[in-house]
């Protein structure tokens, strides 16, 4: 063996020492956590993954979770939180990363909220590196399909590749298929259903409650969650009350300006149909007829596809007067818009304009009392919108 081959080799087999020690001391980490919970789904995952580390928390747990909503964060068991950094783009293997901070801060409990998309990346995250005890599926719905799709058994497909072997796994009873129900059989995961009727427990009362508009089913879920572990359902729903929300949370900003009252409903991160629909029809019933008139829909050029869906979607709403078309590539959805909406229905579009500008259109455009919901996607300046309406909302004043 020439010289080169030789130290070819010995590389090689440095390597292999090396990551075989990683994996043993990452390992080593994991049997640490009395339990490691992962959470999956369309929508609602960076919300349950918060509900439950307040939950948990407030039964005496130490807890470090992990989000990777609109801005990745983890929080830690005093209830601080710091954004996740990033060099280059997301990647799976960061999960290994925050395993050992927990490890460090000496946490009981790990909660993560799933990141991959692909199937193969879902198998990775829980199977090797991860290893849950819990696992949780928010909902089903028809988002990512260019990744997870084409169907919606194909996105149950995706998310059935993060069940964990010898588990639980939590989700709503009438998100459970047969799909979820073969996969728990092989991997020997007992399915804990989350019924209607504790998805009805809480209600409307204890639900305002929340610093924000949070969903009963999302709440269920977390509670079901707290309850498997030891922490009754009225103490952890305590602490879920206590809990500061996500970035991208559904929020209601009230807006006195001017002597014109208007009502924000950020539901930037609710960026499918179906998931906008619901928040439509809600809004709908809680506030009074007729007020809930205006749309900003927030656009991205690298998710084109998207907006058009969302313009298919909203053209079927009633009681639509006026759309604020905001971000990039929004000539797309304007297109679309103008094909499918009734005659009659005003559309201003405002890409590339500023926050600002933004703001004193939606002041300018609207009479008092009507209630604004914005959807689409919180990217580039829809935080920055949402950062804006939240600064000069009454809840600061």
């Amino acid at each position: 063996m020439d010289f080169q081959s030789a130290l070819f080799l010995s590389l090689i087999m440095s390597l292999l020492s090396f990551f075989g020690f990683q994996g043993f001391v990452h390992k080593k980490r994991l049997r640490a956590f009395r339990y490691r919970i992962h959470v999956n789904g369309t929508r609602g995952k960076s919300s349950i993954t918060r509900l439950i580390r307040a939950g948990l928390s407030k039964g005496g747990f130490s807890v470090v979770a992990k989000t990777t909503g609109t801005l990745a964060r983890i929080i830690y068991a005093d209830g601080s939180e710091l954004t996740v950094r990033r060099w280059g783009r997301p990647t799976i293997l960061e999960q290994i990363r925050i395993v050992k901070e927990a490890y460090n801060e000496k946490a009981e409990i790990l909660v993560i909220e799933c990141m991959a998309l692909e199937p193969r990346y879902q198998f990775s995250s829980e199977v090797q590196i991860l290893n849950s005890n819990i696992g949780v599926i928010s909902n089903v719905r028809p988002d990512h399909l260019e990744v997870m799709g084409p169907s919606l058994e194909d996105v149950k497909k995706a998310f059935a590749s993060a069940i964990p072997l010898n588990g639980k796994l939590v989700l709503l009873e009438s998100e459970n298929s047969t799909i979820f129900t073969q996969v728990c059989e092989d991997r020997q995961t007992e399915i804990v259903s989350v019924s209607e009727k504790e998805v009805l427990s809480k209600s409307e009362r204890e639900m305002m409650q929340f610093k924000y508009w949070e969903h009963k089913e999302n709440v269920a879920i977390a509670l079901k969650v707290c309850e498997l572990i030891g922490v009754s359902r009225e103490r952890a729903f305590e602490g879920m009350l206590e809990m500061e929300p996500d970035p991208g949370a559904l929020t209601v900003f009230p807006i006195y300006f001017f002597g014109k009252k208007l009502t924000f409903l950020n539901a930037l991160a609710a960026n499918d149909p179906e998931s906008s629909r619901l928040i439509w029809n809600e809004a709908n019933m809680k506030y009074s007829k007729g007020s809930v008139r205006a749309l900003v829909l927030h656009c991205r050029d690298d998710r084109i596809e998207r907006s058009i869906q969302l313009a298919r979607e909203t053209s079927t709403w009633a009681g639509v007067q006026i759309v604020f078309l905001t971000g990039t590539g929004t000539s797309f959805a304007e297109a679309e818009m103008n094909r499918l909406f009734q005659p009659g229905i005003k559309f201003l579009n405002l890409e590339g304009k500023s926050p600002e500008f933004i703001f004193e259109s939606l002041l300018a455009q609207n009479e008092s009392g009507s209630v604004i919901m914005a959807l689409g996607n919180i990217g580039g300046t829809g935080l920055e919108l949402i950062q804006l309406i939240r600064n000069r909302s009454e809840n600061n004043h």
